[in-house]
C-alpha cells in the first residue's frame, strides 16, 4: 500500500506538468499570431501615384521637390492628394496625436513638416469628408543640402469599433503602413 501513493502522486504530477506545457505552447502561439497581425514584419514599399491607407485618410504622394531661394533655407516639398474617408470633419488628418509622414536622410529624421493646402497656401487645419484636397508637406532643411536619396515612412492609425477601456469606437495605435524612397527633383 505504501508503494501505491508515491506512484499515484508521481503520475498526477507528470500529467499536471504536461497539461501546463501544452497550455503554455497554445498561449504562446496565440500571442505570436496576435502580435504578428498587430504589427506586420514587412512594410510595403510605395511610390508616387500609389494610394496609401492612413486609417482616417487616403494619401497619394505625387512629387518630391527641392525648393531653393537665396533668402530662405532650402526646403523639401512633398505634394500629395489626401481624402478624409471618415464620416466626420477631421482636424487630425494624420491621426491624433499628429503623426505625419517621417522623412529621413540616412539615419537622421527631420522635424515634422508644415502642412499647407496648395489651393491657397494656408495651413491645413481640417479636412471635410470625401473631398480630396491637394496638399504640400514642407520640411525646412537646416543647412544647404546636397541632393541625395531620402526615405519617407507612412503610418496608419488603427480603428476599433469597441475599445477595451470605454467600450466605444476609438482610434488607437499607429502601425507602419508603407515606406517610399525617392530623390528630390529641383522645383521650377
Amino acid at each position: 500500500m505504501a508503494d501505491a501513493k508515491p506512484h499515484l502522486f508521481r503520475r498526477l504530477w507528470l500529467r499536471l506538468l504536461a497539461t501546463a506545457g501544452i497550455a503554455a505552447a497554445v498561449l504562446l502561439s496565440w500571442w505570436l499570431r496576435i502580435d504578428q497581425a498587430r504589427a506586420p514584419s514587412e512594410i510595403a514599399t510605395t511610390g508616387f501615384g500609389e494610394t496609401i491607407d492612413l486609417g482616417r485618410s487616403l494619401f497619394t504622394p505625387e512629387a518630391l521637390q527641392l525648393r531653393r531661394s537665396p533668402d530662405q533655407p532650402d526646403q523639401l516639398v512633398l505634394t500629395a492628394s489626401v481624402e478624409n474617408v471618415t464620416g466626420k470633419t477631421q482636424n487630425a488628418v494624420f491621426g491624433s496625436p499628429e503623426h505625419p509622414p517621417l522623412l529621413t536622410m540616412g539615419e537622421n529624421p527631420l522635424a515634422p513638416p508644415e502642412i499647407v493646402l496648395i489651393r491657397d497656401d494656408a495651413p491645413l487645419y481640417e479636412l471635410q469628408p470625401r473631398i480630396p484636397e491637394k496638399i504640400a508637406l514642407v520640411w525646412t532643411l537646416a543647412a544647404p543640402w546636397q541632393p541625395q536619396t531620402v526615405e519617407i515612412a507612412f503610418s496608419r492609425q488603427t480603428f476599433k469599433l469597441r475599445d477595451n477601456l470605454y467600450g466605444q469606437a476609438s482610434w488607437l495605435v499607429f502601425v507602419p503602413e508603407a515606406r517610399m524612397t525617392a530623390e528630390p527633383e529641383a522645383a521650377p
